[in-house]
Parts: C-alpha cells; sequence; structure tokens
C-alpha cells in the first residue's frame, strides 16, 4: 500500500484512482470502523469498470466518499436491491457480513451508472459530522480565553449545512479510556445532540466555564445546504458511512436544532467573501474563523489567498483561525493559527481522530 505522500488524490487514471482506494480502506477506513467500505475498497482497487466511473469524481473532491455516498443516496431512496441488505440501517434485521458486499454492489454500481455517474459529477462532500465539535469545543474555548473573556464571532469555512454551527447547542461527555477514568461534561444537558470522546494523552485542556459566549455565528461556502429541503438532508445522510448508525441519529437532531436556530451562511468562494465576512464581524468580539476537514478541497491559489485576507485583516484586529486536517496518517490535527498584524503564529493544539471520537490535547 502507498503512503498518502506517494498519492496523488487529484488524479483520476486508473492506476492513481486504485492506489487512492486502497489507501481509503486500509488508512481512513479502519480509523473510523467503516467496515463496509473498506471491503468494497478490496474490490474497487481490482475493478476497472468502477475505476472508470469514479473518474467522473471531479478533482478537488474525495472519489471514494462521492462514488460510496452516490450509492448510499440512490439506496436511501428506495431503489429496490439486494445491496440493502448489506447497510445497518435498510436491512431488514441484521446487515449481512461486510466481506461479502462487493458482487451485489458492483452489481448496483452498473445496473444505475448513469445515475451514479451523474451525481459523482455533479454533488460535493458537504458532510457535517457533528461529532468534530468534540475537537471544536476544546479549541474555542482556548481562542476564548486568548481574546481575553470576549463573546467570539465564528465564521466557518465550508460550513455546509451550518450543523457545527450549533456546536453549543450541544452536550458533551469527555473520558479517559480506562475504567473510573476522569470524566468531563459540558453543554445543554436537555440538548437532544450529545457528543462523546475519549480522551487520551497526559495533558488536558484547561477547564471549560459553564459558558462560552457566541456574539454571532456566520459561514462561507461553495453551495450551502438548505435543511428545509429534503433532497438535500438525503444527500447528507447518504455520504455518512452506513456503519455509523448513530451518526444518522445526531445528524437528525442537529437538522432539528438548526431549523429552530438558522445561521447566516453565504454563498460563495471563501478566498473572495472571506474579507467582506471578517469586516461585519462585531467590533468588541473575539474574532474566529475556523474549518473542518475543508481546505484539502481548495484550489492551490484560493487557499493561499483565503490565508493572506485573515493576515490582512489582522492590521485591525486579532483574527484566531482553527484549522482541523487530516494528515493523510492516522490522526488529524487541529492548529490555530493567530494573526496580529503582519505577525502570525502557528500552534499544533491536538491531535485527534478524524471524527472527532478521540482527542489528545498538547498544549
Amino acid at each position: 500500500m502507498a503512503g498518502a505522500e506517494q498519492i496523488d488524490f487529484r488524479a483520476r487514471d486508473a492506476e492513481s484512482l486504485a492506489r487512492y482506494f486502497d489507501f481509503f480502506g486500509e488508512v481512513e477506513c479502519p480509523q473510523v470502523e467503516a467496515h463496509l467500505y473498506q471491503s468494497l475498497c478490496a474490490g474497487v482497487i481490482r475493478d476497472a469498470e468502477i475505476l472508470s466511473m469514479a473518474a467522473e469524481t471531479p478533482p478537488n473532491q474525495p472519489a471514494a466518499n462521492l462514488l460510496f455516498g452516490a450509492v448510499h443516496y440512490l439506496l436511501l431512496g428506495g431503489e429496490a436491491h439486494a445491496l440493502r441488505e448489506w447497510y445497518p440501517a435498510l436491512a431488514i434485521g441484521e446487515p449481512r457480513d461486510s466481506r461479502s458486499a462487493y458482487a451485489p454492489f458492483r452489481s448496483f454500481c452498473l445496473e444505475y451508472r448513469s445515475r451514479i455517474e451523474g451525481l459523482i459529477r455533479t454533488r460535493l462532500t458537504q458532510t457535517n459530522v457533528v461529532q468534530r465539535c468534540s475537537v471544536l469545543l476544546p479549541a474555542f474555548a482556548h481562542i476564548w480565553k486568548s481574546g481575553g473573556g470576549a463573546p467570539l464571532a465564528l465564521i466557518e469555512i465550508g460550513p455546509s449545512a451550518g450543523l457545527n454551527l450549533q456546536w453549543d447547542r450541544f452536550r458533551y461527555r469527555y473520558a479517559r479510556a480506562e475504567p473510573g477514568g476522569e470524566v468531563r461534561c459540558w453543554g445543554d444537558p436537555q440538548s437532544p445532540v450529545l457528543i462523546e470522546c475519549e480522551l487520551r494523552g497526559d495533558r488536558r485542556p484547561s477547564h471549560w466555564p459553564e459558558q462560552i459566549p457566541v456574539e454571532s455565528r456566520r459561514g462561507v461556502d461553495i453551495s450551502p445546504v438548505d435543511v428545509t429541503d429534503p433532497d438535500a438532508v438525503q444527500w447528507l445522510r447518504a455520504l455518512i458511512w452506513p456503519d455509523h448508525v448513530g451518526r444518522q441519529e445526531r445528524l437528525g437532531a442537529a437538522i432539528k436544532i438548526t431549523r429552530e436556530h438558522p445561521p447566516a451562511i453565504v454563498q460563495g468562494n471563501a478566498a473572495e467573501r472571506l474579507p467582506d465576512l471578517i469586516s461585519r464581524a462585531p467590533a468588541d468580539a473575539t474574532l474566529c474563523v475556523y474549518g473542518t476537514h475543508t481546505l484539502y478541497q481548495f484550489p492551490r491559489d484560493d487557499l493561499i489567498n483565503t490565508l493572506k485576507s485573515m493576515q490582512s485583516a489582522a492590521n485591525a484586529r486579532p483574527v484566531y483561525f482553527a484549522s482541523c486536517e487530516s494528515t493523510g496518517d492516522r490522526c488529524s490535527e487541529l492548529r490555530l493559527t493567530t494573526y496580529r498584524g503582519s505577525e502570525r503564529d502557528t500552534a499544533l493544539l491536538a491531535r485527534c481522530n478524524p471524527h472527532g471520537r478521540w482527542l489528545e490535547w498538547l498544549v
């Protein structure tokens, strides 16, 4: 298996895609216990026809997520096929062993090829992994303290439906893995969204106040998701990996909260729209820009311009930028970049599971 540094994630030739699916199955899937997709990847890497379908993915989108998401979307839409019996939320009774899923998966792909390719070409991986709020909470607490306790003005890059902008309306439970280990809770005890996270390592995030005030919450996304649109919600559900039934429940509860408290999300390119959003942030607030697993989708020039816009804005006020991105290995990293005037300082705050299942705080 090739390492991440040997894979061109934007390439769409069969050999490059096979290496990518191998990496996805052997590295990314085990991190989040995605057994079905891990099994499917083992078949895809040897299947020229399925690889040719995956090649329809735009170069700035992850091919595996879109291929598997498109199949899941059609199944959630009611397509009657034996493949349903391998999906825990769709099977009648216990789902079948994921190790035998490839033949019916291939059959489904070929039968619905044109529709799957149409979805791959036009849809985006706009997952709102609500569990990642387990990483955002300690980051926001750290930034709030760094800003002197002033309320936060939040701007999320790539918020999709804006579910994670609701982070302070959830409840949290952090615990050590060993029996009798430390437990820390935070948030609204009546919230229907429960975020649980395992604490690892020797350090702990400093204790958080009962409330972390938020003065404004906005976002910018190429294609914001309307949580009142049933089809858009179905696509969000389809992007959840089938083994993760609990994520479906959290998604539904978070969508309900978001419908009650719709965030202000503007459509557009962050490189172009971020300066305006920053200028509109309340002047007396601690300005925090953040994103989770979104920067990898940015074309290089757009990424550079997005970062430059924060540096430029720092001439008027400090800008805190929290970013959680994959390392290409077996974890993600939470980094905080603080822009002050012409200065820039970056710190590694934590290592974490890509879906926020565990957190190792480092500062």
